[in-house]
């Protein structure tokens, strides 16, 4: 096995926090989508269907907020 050098072994962490910070925007990225999608549903009170079963309006609402609120907590422990 190889060993690194100096250089090298500082590199590490500088890429690994910017591979850190890519995952946080896409996890961000992701909570925001879900989050507009159901507050799309509340607006135009679209029906979802799932195996016969119609899906009530007011999970939209917790699939809203929850994510919503996920969104916001994990972008204030980053700054």
């Amino acid at each position: 096995m190889k060993k690194q050098g100096p250089v090298q072994q500082s590199r590490i962490p500088v890429i690994r926090q910017k591979m850190a910070r890519r995952v946080e925007v896409v996890i961000l990225f992701i909570l925001l989508f879900v989050s507009t999608l159901h507050l799309i549903r509340l607006l135009t009170g679209a029906e979802i269907v799932i195996a016969g079963h119609v899906i009530p309006i007011w999970t939209s609402l917790v699939g809203f907020s929850g994510p919503l609120l996920l969104a916001g907590l994990f972008w204030w422990s980053r700054h």
